[in-house]
């Protein structure tokens, strides 16, 4: 009996408002639902990573971003899949507001979110973004 070993591109978006960071929580009865994360998916078709992470931060939460920029990327491997996540780095596109069927989410500065469910694959990222936005001594 052969398995198959899925292979799946993501981009999520690390959004900024100022000082604070969006994060989303993943639907109930989702895969991880309940578990907090940056807003992001699964690429489709024909699409570069950047078109996937400006579809699904607008999908989830109704939101746009200014210019984005490659932060970090991050595989995870779960059972029958290995997931290549790249994550965005990018601010809150003046006059964009949260749509009528966003997500649940929390903007939170970095250090806040360490105390929610955040996914594995994502803890090393944020916290690359907790050092990077820590005073300097």
């Amino acid at each position: 009996m052969e398995t198959s070993h899925k292979q799946i591109a993501v981009a999520a978006v690390i959004l900024f408002d100022g000082p604070l960071m969006l994060v989303t929580r993943r639907p109930e009865g989702s895969f991880f639902g309940g578990w907090w994360e940056w807003p992001g998916g699964k690429q489709e078709p024909g699409e570069t990573l950047e078109e996937c992470a400006r579809r699904e931060l607008l999908e989830e939460t109704g939101l746009q971003a200014e210019e984005l920029t490659v932060f970090d990327t991050v595989q995870a491997d779960y059972p029958g899949r290995t997931v290549h996540m790249t994550c965005f780095l990018g601010k809150r596109r003046a006059g964009s507001e949260v749509g009528p069927n966003a997500l649940e989410h929390r903007w939170l500065k970095p250090a806040q979110v360490q105390a929610l469910r955040f996914l594995e694959p994502n803890l090393q990222v944020l916290q690359r973004l907790v050092q990077a936005s820590s005073p300097r001594a």
